[in-house]
C-alpha cells in the first residue's frame, strides 16, 4: 500500500500532470489518511470562502471522485501513540517538522505502510522507514 501527502492530493486537484503519471505507474493499493482529508478540506472551505462556491464545487466534486476507492486511515489510539514517538525522535535531534506529516507518518507506520507519493521530501524523509516517491 502507499499513502499519498496531502502536498500530492492538492497537485491532483490542480490537475499537475506528474502526480498524475506517478499515480498510473503504481502498482499498488493507493490510499489517504484523515489527516489529508482535514487538510484537503482546509483548503475546500478557504476556497468557499475566497473565490467562489462555483470553485469549491468543482473541487470537491473532483475530490471526492478522486477518493472514492480510496481507504483513508484514521487517527486513532495506536496511531497517535506512533506519531508521538515520531514527534519525539525528530525533536530530540533538532529536527522537528509539521505535526500533521508526523500524524500521517504515525498512521503510515502504524498500519504497516511504508510508502507515500510527496513532493515534501524534506519533511518525510526525516523519518526512519518511510519510502519516499517523489513525482
Amino acid at each position: 500500500m502507499i499513502i499519498l501527502d496531502t502536498s500530492a492530493c492538492v497537485d491532483y486537484l490542480n490537475g499537475n500532470k506528474e502526480i498524475k503519471k506517478s499515480i498510473s505507474k503504481q502498482e499498488e493499493l493507493i490510499h489517504i489518511t484523515s489527516i489529508t482529508v482535514y487538510e484537503i478540506n482546509i483548503g475546500l472551505e478557504r476556497t468557499k470562502r475566497k473565490i467562489s462556491n462555483k470553485r469549491y464545487n468543482e473541487l470537491y466534486k473532483i475530490w471526492t471522485e478522486f477518493i472514492s476507492s480510496m481507504e483513508a486511515f484514521p487517527l486513532g489510539y495506536k496511531e497517535a501513540e506512533m506519531a508521538a514517538e515520531i514527534y519525539d525522535n525528530l525533536e530530540s535531534q533538532g529536527q522537528r517538522i509539521d505535526d500533521n506529516d508526523i500524524l500521517i507518518a504515525g498512521i503510515m507506520l502504524s498500519n504497516g505502510i511504508k510508502k507515500i507519493i510527496t513532493k515534501n521530501v524534506s519533511h518525510f524523509e526525516r523519518i526512519k522507514d518511510i519510502e519516499i516517491i517523489q513525482y
